[in-house]
């Protein structure tokens, strides 16, 4: 999975921001230098990153989170001391998604990054190194008899909407992408959240089985993906992909 970096070298922040996490099976990575960032940032991508404003001063911070801001595609969050309040803006123009000061709720903190979390994956479909190109410009596909509607970002069957969450239509495309193919739940989990609240195959089914009731409410595609016993999903491959205006 894309790690989710904490950046500090203060040993109780370390503990408490990691503990408060854990419980909510959030698993960190946690570096104490910046550059070791920097040097992540060119060799994976990084789902998420908590930037202690402490560690570095204000010019190199600036410099090194516009940098990662190029790099990075999920949320950060600058932690700051209350009287740094007023830099906030700066951190602002360079399009960190927030800027904390202390003292703060470390609940209140996860809640946040989960939030950012939403956001982000609300208004984007997971990156894919090999998309299906909409070539033709069509805000809409195809599949079976049902419409998949990326303006909106929604599923509709003979005009309605079937009401799947933007986590399911993101799991739902996934696997049209993937039709045919047998996808392993640590692969779902990686292409569809990458980084979320829950890091566990239970996640995916429960998922699974919601996307499978509503599909089951209104179409034909009520049993479109097959459960491989022992491993994961598979969407069947027999209906193609059509563009529509």
């Amino acid at each position: 999975m894309q790690p989710l970096v904490l950046l500090s070298n203060k040993l109780p922040l370390f503990i408490e921001i990691n503990r408060s996490f854990n419980k909510q099976g959030w698993f960190l990575q946690n570096i104490t230098d910046p550059e070791e960032v920097e040097e992540l940032a060119e060799k994976e991508e990084i789902a998420g990153l908590l930037w202690d404003f402490t560690i570095t001063d204000l010019n190199s911070s600036i410099k090194i989170l516009k940098s990662l801001r190029n790099k990075i595609s999920g949320p950060i969050i600058v932690l700051a001391p209350a009287k740094d309040k007023k830099r906030r803006s700066l951190f602002y123009n360079i399009n960190i998604d927030s800027f904390i000061t202390k003292p703060f709720e470390y609940p209140e903190l996860v809640a946040k990054v989960k939030q950012l979390f939403w956001v982000y994956n609300k208004f984007s479909i997971r990156r894919e190194k090999h998309p299906i190109k909409k070539s033709s410009k069509k805000n809409t596909i195809k599949y079976n008899d049902i419409v998949i509607d990326f303006k909106h970002y929604r599923v509709t069957h003979n005009g309605y909407d079937i009401g799947l969450t933007p986590k399911e239509f993101s799991l739902f495309w996934y696997l049209i992408q993937h039709r045919g193919k047998v996808m392993s739940r640590d692969q779902l989990l990686e292409g569809v959240w990458g980084y979320d609240s829950i890091g566990s195959s239970r996640t995916v089914d429960i998922h699974i089985s919601h996307l499978r009731d509503k599909l089951a409410e209104k179409s034909k595609s009520q049993n479109c993906i097959k459960t491989v016993r022992g491993f994961g999903y598979v969407l069947d491959n027999k209906y193609p992909l059509v563009s529509e205006s």
